[in-house]
């Protein structure tokens, strides 16, 4: 069970905030649901294959999918529940408690958009001897949403200290590096976990972009952009304005009480004498 030291120290068992505490009744519902009704009830797998992602499906309108697939978890496992809810409980609690509740519900939906995209671009750009490697037919799960809270949390929590299971003390970088070498690992084996080797690795890259900090990556990134958008603009600006004089052949004489010129006569005077406005 990890354990947190450092800066932010919570209790062994924090508290859950209200984003957290629904999606885990939610995830670990439908865990039990599917598993009871699958073994004792004779529910079909193709019900439960109904709200996993699959590329094609997804392209002719069943875009449910996309927010479903993430909260399936393997019926026929407990350790794989158990790990995404625990993900979400010590490392979803302190994003929460630390941003607000608007930006943390829109880095989870981000977390269940982007490990999408990437099976579903792996299914159409590579072939499919390739993709078969990275992505299976249908996916479901939450391990990918698991690997994007852990990273953000430990981009956040630069100084703290995770003990898993309150032995084994690993620092935050330690535990970016063991998330990416999961993928990398299934790799090696040619084991293809539910979620897809590509959309662990999209939820790694979610976890960054979107959670790397206050204001996160990506949001830095669009600010360096419209900045540099506005400053070009001001400088075509100046630049058309200074073609528009240049055209125009107008010419500014200064008006106005000035200091006496090198011959003694007051300067700012007219040819009539009068002073220059």
């Amino acid at each position: 069970m990890p354990t947190y030291s450092g800066d932010y120290a919570p209790p062994a068992f924090p508290r859950p905030g209200r984003v957290v505490l629904v999606l885990m009744c939610l995830i670990g519902g439908l865990w039990l649901a599917f598993a009871v009704g699958m073994h004792w009830a004779g529910v079909s797998e193709d019900v439960f294959a109904l709200f996993c992602g699959n590329t094609q499906l997804i392209l002719h309108g069943q875009v449910w999918r996309v927010l479903t697939a993430p909260l399936l978890q393997a019926p026929t496992q407990f350790w794989h529940v158990f790990g995404v809810v625990l993900a979400l409980y010590f490392f979803g609690s302190p994003l929460e408690k630390q941003w607000s509740r608007a930006r943390f519900v829109r880095f989870l939906l981000a977390l269940a958009l982007i490990p999408s995209l990437a099976q579903m671009l792996v299914a159409l750009a590579l072939p499919a001897s390739v993709s078969a490697y990275l992505s299976g037919a249908y996916w479901f799960g939450g391990l990918a949403l698991a690997s994007g809270l852990t990273v953000a949390w430990a981009l956040n929590f630069p100084g703290d200290t995770v003990r898993l299971y309150g032995i084994l003390p690993v620092s935050p970088r330690t535990l970016i590096l063991i998330v990416l070498a999961a993928p990398v690992g299934y790799l090696i084996f040619r084991e293809t976990p539910p979620e897809g080797i590509a959309g662990l690795l999209g939820g790694c890259l979610g976890g960054w972009l979107l959670g790397g900090g206050t204001p996160s990556p990506l949001r830095r990134y669009w600010l360096k952009f419209r900045i540099g958008r506005l400053d070009a603009e001001v400088l075509r600006e100046a630049s058309q304005r200074r073609k528009r004089v240049e055209r125009s052949q107008l010419k500014v004489i200064e008006g106005g009480r000035s200091k006496t010129d090198s011959d003694g006569d007051a300067g700012g005077r007219g040819p009539d004498g009068r002073w220059l406005n």
